[in-house]
């Protein structure tokens, strides 16, 4: 039976799948695939903390003892992580301030944070499990789920994340992201082969 445990994992094996082929940027086999591979994670990654900001943390401070102070913590790691997205974008796309970078840099970066969020969000999920009756877990999954698909690709780490302002803007950045996406050639479905788990899970 599919959880909402169970789909955050999900999600967090695949991210972790799409991070390590875009982070091998080795001789690609086709003009244009190491970009193609870091514009998947970079959109991938974003329509989760996206997805997870609007509908997880709302509960997590709704059902836990000490939700409130856990989600203050959260945002912030989701902040960090989506500003270190925010710079392998502006690296893939050649802006001037990291032109000095090396991508190992920018990609290290990525992973401490992508790993730090990644362990905090399971651990509350698990949590959040615990408070949850069957019928709530699944409509929270089915939430989450359709979430995702309407999130935005790009991070946004200043704007607002939670409340109405937070939900109402997203949805706004969420369009726009796919009008620049087409401006840009960007490739932002994710890749057919990425499975399902990860042996990189924290």
């Amino acid at each position: 039976m599919r959880t909402l445990l169970s789909e955050v994992e999900d999600r967090h094996a695949a991210l972790l799948n799409l991070l390590q082929t875009a982070a091998h940027r080795g001789s690609p086999a086709q003009p244009g695939e190491a970009r193609m591979n870091t514009d998947r994670f970079l959109a991938e990654a974003s329509r989760h903390t996206a997805a997870a900001t609007r509908v997880l943390l709302p509960s997590i401070a709704k059902h836990l003892p000490a939700g409130r102070s856990e989600v203050r913590d959260h945002l912030r790691a989701i902040r960090r992580l989506e500003l270190t997205l925010v710079k392998a974008k502006a690296k893939e796309y050649g802006q001037a301030q990291t032109v000095r970078t090396p991508w190992p840099s920018v990609w290290a970066g990525v992973r401490t944070h992508l790993a730090r969020t990644i362990a905090a969000e399971r651990r509350l999920a698990a949590m959040l499990a615990e408070h949850l009756e069957s019928g709530d877990d699944a409509r929270l999954r089915e939430r989450f789920t359709r979430a995702i698909a309407t999130s935005p690709t790009r991070p946004h780490p200043h704007l607002p994340h939670t409340g109405l302002m937070g939900y109402c803007t997203r949805l706004v950045w969420a369009k726009l992201d796919a009008l620049w996406d087409e401006v840009e050639g960007r490739v932002t479905s994710p890749s057919p082969a990425v499975s399902a788990r990860n042996t990189l899970l924290p």
